[in-house]
């Protein structure tokens, strides 16, 4: 609505779910504008984002772009933010703070409606088709869950778009991996939280003289600190660009790309102990560690996950044959950012779990 209630002078607009499509819109009253836009946009269905955005030539190099937050939960609006910050080619761009789950951003930009606005704004809503408000039981695909009444922006370079991107739909592989995505190496939490599961590891096995199978070790920011303490870490990671990242830090001698499934089903890694380090929201059946060829099982996770989904198992269907033999409070909950300065969460904190089997 901020854009569209300058009245007095002619605004374009790209509609990225079209292609690119660039629509101009005359000084006139906020009410027609609306009107006039519905009625250009139309319906796009979900699919509808292409690949690239192709602007009409008076797109104005110096004009200022507003887009969708490239971490939007509602996949084509992230889809046409990261387009739009493909194809800014150095224009400044701001970004609706949109539905974005748990993440909070550093808001440069806001725009509380009044009454009259917030009226237009609904009003122009209420007329779109109901299936691009009612979300089918998920999402509504147009609006946020509460249709805010102020409306706030954010702005971002062309990586950090990339990497806000990358965090949320990474499995879709449309953009490349940043460095460090999860600030791993750099963010103060996550470097507390992997010293003190170091910590944590040497205790727990009492010396240096161990073997210890490391699971999705990603870039190796674990696995080179626990070498360090004197361990021998057998480091193992399927995507193929963290796994040659892995190789660079710590050489390629001994870095496979077996999953946990495969490490059970070929039993060919045994360890005195095998650590899974935040790994068990990524395995679809928790029975997998039964094939693991180890007596002593480290896991880590977040409080939330242990309690919903690791405990239940262990303390069920797993007890005939775990133990459990410790409980560590690794590091509490913590505000911490996901894209340095302009994207922040609560991180969830970790637990250090120990189980050994019957």
């Amino acid at each position: 609505m901020s854009i569209l209630d300058s009245t007095e002078e002619s605004v374009c607009v790209v509609l990225t779910g079209h292609g690119g499509r660039t629509v101009t819109l005359p000084p006139e009253e906020l009410e027609a504008r609306v009107a006039r836009l519905l009625r250009e946009a139309g319906p796009v269905d979900a699919g509808g984002t292409p690949d690239s955005l192709e602007l009409s030539p008076s797109t104005a190099y110096g004009s200022v772009w507003w887009a969708h937050n490239p971490a939007d939960w509602r996949g084509p609006q992230a889809r046409s933010g990261l387009l739009a910050a493909r194809a800014a080619g150095g224009r400044p761009v701001r970004y609706a703070v949109g539905h974005a789950g748990h993440s909070q951003f550093a808001v440069d930009r806001a725009h509380p409606l009044d009454g009259r606005l917030l009226g237009a704004k609904l009003d122009a809503l209420n007329r779109l088709p109901p299936e691009l408000l009612s979300g089918d039981g998920e999402q509504p695909r147009v609006i946020t869950a509460t249709a805010p009444s102020c409306e706030q922006f954010f702005s971002l370079g062309p990586q950090q778009a990339e990497h806000l991107y990358y965090l949320l739909y990474a499995p879709l592989g449309q953009v490349e991996v940043p460095p460090d995505p999860w600030g791993l190496d750099t963010s103060a939490y996550e470097r507390e939280r992997l010293s003190a599961t170091c910590r944590w590891v040497r205790e727990t096995l009492g010396g240096t003289g161990f073997t210890v199978v490391e699971p999705g070790a990603c870039e190796g920011a674990l696995t080179a600190p626990l070498r360090e303490t004197g361990l021998t870490v057998v480091p193992t990671e399927p995507h193929d660009e963290f796994r040659r990242r892995l190789s660079r830090r710590l050489g390629p001698a001994g870095v496979t790309a077996d999953t946990v499934e495969e490490l059970a089903e070929k039993r060919h890694l045994p360890a005195d102990a095998y650590l899974l380090a935040e790994i068990f929201y990524y395995l679809d059946d928790i029975s997998v560690v039964d094939g693991l060829p180890t007596d002593l099982l480290l896991i880590t996770s977040s409080p939330e996950f242990i309690e919903s989904s690791v405990h239940p198992w262990f303390s069920g269907p797993g007890k005939e044959k775990w133990r459990p033999d410790g409980r560590r409070t690794l590091v509490p909950p913590r505000m911490d950012f996901l894209v340095d300065g302009v994207a922040y969460q609560r991180k969830r904190g970790s637990v250090g779990l120990v189980y050994r089997r019957i």
